[in-house]
């Protein structure tokens, strides 16, 4: 396990905090304070087989899930964009192993959608990406008619970032129909992305990354300066 949080930037309101560190240990983040858990994790990138597929889901929902439960709020909304990946030999259908596992520790499927790539430079990996919405148990989602279904090109990455983004439109529809108070997590931070939507709504937002390099260009992206001790 990495080091827990310390190093914070913010803007100048303070209304969007980026934290430098491992999000499995969130001690700067009170119990029950979040609204909306919003993020993709890496995507299962290593290994073959169902086993490796079974270990990614484990880790996403014990290693991690267990500091989710902490700071969500009863009735907080945790989203998960997932992408599916064929190993060579078959899909293994990620998102009903991290559905699974999830229901293990203690959390309940609420919503399911999907943004299929179009123009995918792929030829199989994470064409098609799950949109997973859960919440813990007794807090329901009341169905509504608002279809979580996109099909939208790969976005552009961000100038020096290491990953894709999730597309705008699809994060901000998954903000505009989850819990509204409190602020937006994003414990795999990356350059952003959530925290940009998320400050054009209005809504605070905290970011979580461990790898330094994007912690910088998530601070300049988003104008945060690193805050003294």
């Amino acid at each position: 396990m990495g080091p827990a949080v310390t190093t914070r930037y913010e803007n100048h309101s303070g209304r969007l905090q980026l934290f430098a560190g491992d999000s499995r240990r969130l001690p700067a983040i009170p119990n029950e304070s979040v609204a909306v858990i919003l993020t993709s994790p890496p995507y299962w990138v290593r290994g073959r087989g169902p086993r490796s597929a079974e270990r990614y889901a484990r880790e996403l929902a014990v290693d991690f899930g267990r500091e989710w439960r902490r700071v969500l709020a009863p009735a907080g909304d945790l989203w998960l964009v997932l992408g599916d990946r064929h190993d060579g030999v078959e899909w293994h259908g990620l998102d009903a192993i991290v559905t699974a596992w999830l229901r293990r520790t203690g959390w309940r499927l609420q919503s399911r959608g999907f943004w299929a790539e179009t123009g995918s430079r792929e030829r199989w990996d994470n064409r098609v990406n799950y949109l997973l919405r859960f919440r813990k148990p007794g807090h329901a989602v009341r169905p509504d008619g608002t279809t979580l279904c996109w099909m939208l090109p790969l976005p552009r990455r961000y100038r020096g970032s290491l990953w894709d983004p999730t597309p705008e439109p699809v994060l901000r529809t998954l903000l505009e129909v989850s819990h509204q108070r409190g602020p937006v997590l994003d414990p795999f931070a990356g350059a952003g992305t959530v925290g940009k939507v998320a400050a054009a709504l209005g809504r605070r937002w905290i970011g979580v990354e461990r790898d330094r390099h994007m912690v910088g260009v998530t601070a300049r992206r988003l104008g945060l300066a690193r805050v003294r001790a």
